[in-house]
């Protein structure tokens, strides 16, 4: 697909990740990110930044953090996750970063915040902070939720996995061709 200045990639994925570790693949409808974010990790090398902590996602960043030595900010907005998940509490995900105090650049940047509107705005402010970011419950199906779908086609490359009868996981990137992981 081309616009007016850049060629874009995209590809889509539809089976399993080969080499998934087995506490990395997907259980349920909540989960279903776990295998693209996963293969994310295992081909970037730095700082990682979570919009929205969950069981699915935060315990599994933080070990794969610690255990590769590499830098790793969970946010949520809702306190009571926060606290359970030990994520950093923010009152709104659309505050100025000067404001949060915290630096957003990041080598990856997961995405499955709460309330669903807030997603859009976080992948615009996101897309110059990251090489890559991922996106969960990216489906076309979904897009009247979360109004994703103009964002998403703004990147210069693009990978959907979409598991079959699961909500699907976005990786797009401007600088990193993520259709070469698969």
């Amino acid at each position: 697909m081309e616009n007016s200045n850049t060629f874009h990639q995209m590809r889509a994925v539809t089976r399993h990740i080969e080499g998934v570790p087995k506490e990395w693949q997907s259980t349920n409808d909540w989960d279903s990110h776990r295998e693209l974010l996963w293969l994310a990790l295992s081909k970037t090398k730095n700082k990682i930044v979570e919009f929205g902590s969950g069981e699915g996602s935060t315990p599994l960043i933080r070990d794969y953090s610690i255990k590769n030595n590499r830098d790793f900010l969970s946010l949520e907005s809702n306190k009571d996750w926060a606290d359970k998940m030990k994520s950093t509490y923010v009152e709104k995900y659309d505050l100025p970063t000067n404001e949060l105090g915290l630096s957003l650049y990041a080598d990856l940047t997961f995405i499955d915040a709460a309330p669903a509107s807030i997603r859009e705005f976080l992948i615009r402010i996101n897309a110059n902070k990251s090489n890559v970011i991922i996106i969960h419950d990216t489906e076309p199906g979904a897009d009247y939720v979360y109004g994703m779908k103009e964002i998403l086609s703004t990147f210069k490359y693009r990978l959907d996995y979409q598991p079959e009868g699961m909500p699907h996981t976005t990786a797009v990137s401007n600088t990193v061709n993520v259709c070469t992981w698969i």
